[in-house]
């Protein structure tokens, strides 16, 4: 868990430090942090989240579902809160799992595809279950790609994946799902 966590830490300090030196080229993926402007750089949007789980070790998939919130604070960071609800088969027996989850990312950007609508993050959470609630934290990624536009927001399609570390025993959970947003 200490490793995880290191990792998670290491790479959001180096993702920080390479935004303060970030080129004014834009095929860097690397954005210059600035405050935001006008109010469509907030990037409020809301999500559905489908997707499967897989409990560490012994245990079955799982299927997720959920809704996201979130908006940019600061060029490029955003802010925004999840809530996952899924059931976990540890092998021996299945509960309900409900996480609500506090999260932060660093979004690229630049023009090379894919990439320039990527994100990666860190959330930290409450995990609560039948009989118990954990501290969670989870190093994510993921990206939003845009396919329709409409009069006063868009939509897009995307995928995230993340590596729930849980405390309390439970069993930490790697997550992978699709993404279904609209941009307000």
């Amino acid at each position: 868990m200490n490793k995880n966590f290191l990792a998670a830490v290491g790479f959001g300090i180096v993702a920080f430090a390479a935004s303060v030196f970030a080129q004014d080229n834009p095929r860097s993926v690397v954005t210059k942090p600035r405050p935001v402007e006008v109010e469509s750089e907030f990037k409020p949007h809301l999500g559905l989240l489908v997707g499967v789980s897989q409990p560490e070790g012994a245990g079955h998939e799982n299927t997720d579902m959920g809704i996201d919130f979130g908006f940019q604070m600061y060029i490029p960071f955003s802010l925004g809160a999840e809530y996952i609800h899924s059931r976990v088969d540890t092998g021996t027996e299945s509960k309900d799992r409900d996480t609500l989850w506090l999260k932060t990312s660093y979004n690229f950007g630049g023009t090379i595809p894919v990439i320039n609508h990527s994100y990666v993050g860190l959330g930290l959470g409450a995990v609560i279950a039948s009989d118990r609630t954990s501290a969670a934290i989870a190093p994510m990624v993921g990206f939003d790609i845009p396919v329709a536009k409409f009069e006063e927001g868009f939509m897009s399609l995307g995928a995230n994946a993340r590596y729930a570390i849980i405390t309390d025993g439970e069993l930490d959970t790697f997550s992978l799902g699709g993404v279904v947003k609209y941009w307000f």
